[in-house]
């Protein structure tokens, strides 16, 4: 695979590079649409921008848009009327699908000049659920997301080649955002525009693609039966599954379906990557990840996924071992 850096998605149009399918977006469209964004967030003074959007190849034009442009990005988790008002003054301008609200359309204009993106001044937020508490905004530097999507491909990329990426996840939360979108950009592996929630769907999509994974969320991987036609299902690369515990009965009936075991990560959006594992595997922490505990054996934890210096502090109970 052609493999580009993060900060560096918006220096040479490469109209070679195909990014998307169904509608078809490539790399030199991507770029053009991303630095006319751009322009048109400075001419409006915009700062701190808040992003919604269905479509992750819209996603990608407007995240890489305001990187582009200096704009601090917030991702929220959905359009609720609560979570706006919750935002509301931290932000400049909603971009989002809504009638009332801006959309990509609304801000293109003559682009600005292709330049590579400053790996510590771009930065994202991205908003919790608040199912552990009160929702809070854990920010991003790009750096810390471009260290993560090296390390994916460091560890997974020769295997999908040049595999589709389908996600049954969203891509405003980290894991839907880093294995359904900007890993894929990087790559130059095609990926689906749009979130597939429904196992019908998802199998739908890959029959268009000799060769696909699967970005999914355990919930849809235990609603998977027999109704799916599962050899026609069997040349997916791998299964990724993320933001909850896959049942063992989940996983072991995909390894009897598929003859492969999924790939689960553990993770979170303070932490990003933690460690991954496939059957009764124990976990293993990913590279540059270093765990500990403390005093009370709660879990440490030390990552280039998180700022410089930084070590997170979970209430998760761990036993680590000695490999």
């Amino acid at each position: 695979m052609n493999w580009l850096n993060l900060e560096h998605l918006l220096l040479d149009a490469l109209p070679d590079r195909l990014l998307t399918l169904a509608p078809s977006l490539d790399h030199a469209q991507f770029r053009d649409q991303a630095l006319g964004v751009a322009a048109g967030l400075q001419a409006r003074g915009i700062t701190h921008l808040a992003v919604h959007l269905e479509d992750a190849a819209d996603l990608a034009i407007a995240l890489f848009a305001a990187w582009r442009a200096g704009v601090h990005v917030m991702l929220p988790a959905d359009l609720q009327g609560q979570t706006r008002e919750r935002w509301a003054n931290q932000v400049d301008l909603w971009l989002t699908d809504l009638p009332g609200d801006t959309h990509l359309s609304d801000l293109r204009a003559a682009p600005l000049p292709a330049a590579a993106l400053d790996l510590d001044q771009c930065r994202l937020s991205l908003c919790t659920s608040g199912s552990s508490g009160e929702p809070k905004l854990i920010e991003k530097r790009l750096r810390q997301l471009a260290n993560e999507v090296c390390g994916l491909e460091q560890l997974w990329g020769a295997e999908l080649g040049a595999a589709c990426m389908i996600g049954s996840v969203a891509t405003q939360h980290i894991y839907g955002l880093l294995f359904r979108l900007l890993w894929p950009l990087c790559a130059a592996r095609p990926f689906v525009r749009r979130q597939l929630p429904f196992a019908e769907d998802l199998q739908r999509a890959s029959r268009e693609y000799p060769s696909f994974a699967w970005v999914a969320s355990p919930a849809l991987l235990k609603r998977m039966g027999d109704n799916l036609d599962w050899p026609g299902l069997a040349a997916v690369r791998r299964v990724f599954s993320s933001g909850g515990a896959l049942p063992a009965e989940a996983a072991h009936s995909l390894q009897q379906r598929l003859g492969q075991w999924p790939t689960e990560i553990l993770g979170s959006s303070e932490t990003g990557g933690i460690a991954w594992r496939q059957g009764g595997q124990r976990w293993q922490a990913f590279d540059g990840v270093e765990l500990s505990q403390d005093a009370q054996g709660a879990l440490r934890i030390s990552s280039p996924y998180l700022p410089p210096g930084h070590v997170e502090q979970t209430a998760d109970a761990a036993l680590i071992g000695a490999d």
